[in-house]
């Protein structure tokens, strides 16, 4: 008689995904992943697939867990304008202070280029973020607390895109100091 298999699969891909975060998926053994999930490998396989699909699922969970903590801390605020400044403010230290990075950008660089499933998931991911943030940049636009004459969607990208960049100059400098100055420039610059 079959056994049956019994664990909280939210929490086992919750665990693989740290070990992706840590190691990056190349780097990643299937030991890797059975160890930190504390679970057989026959169970793997039987309830959630093999490493790309466990890889799959980690990248939509995290992003999943991303966007719902963004959209609690923009509800946070009445003004877009006030939740875009502590969204900017909030990444900025958050690139300061998270050692592991982003695992979207994590794997946008490693995986995405030669994985068109990964590659087309980050593409849905980063359309959700980029309208998100498009909505909450016309709101302000709408409430003229931001020039209208600019396209909502294309400030959106250019927020987003900083980031990016805030990150690998982090990575490389490692200077605290410089990131805030250019989250304050950001701001400055997007709020004439």
């Amino acid at each position: 008689m079959a056994r049956c298999v019994e664990f909280n699969e939210v929490e086992k891909i919750e665990k693989a995904m740290n070990v992706f975060w840590e190691k990056g998926y190349n780097a990643t053994s299937m030991q890797d992943l059975v160890d930190a999930m504390q679970i057989n490998r026959s169970s793997l396989y039987n309830t959630i697939g093999d490493k790309h699909q466990l890889f799959m699922k980690c990248i939509r969970n995290y992003f999943d867990n991303a966007m719902l903590e963004l959209k609690e801390k923009v509800a946070q605020h009445e003004s877009a304008k006030e939740a875009l400044i502590k969204l900017i403010s909030d990444k900025a230290d958050w690139i300061v202070s998270c050692d592991k990075g982003c695992l979207g950008m994590k794997t946008i660089f490693e995986i995405a280029p030669d994985d068109c499933e990964v590659r087309n998931q980050m593409n849905k991911n980063n359309d959700v973020f980029i309208d998100f943030l498009a909505i909450t940049v016309q709101k302000a636009m709408d409430d003229g607390e931001m020039d209208d004459t600019e396209d909502a969607a294309l400030m959106a990208e250019y927020i987003a895109t900083s980031f990016t960049g805030w990150k690998q100059s982090y990575i490389l400098h490692q200077n605290p100091i410089k990131i805030k100055k250019m989250s304050e420039f950001l701001i400055k610059n997007i709020f004439k």
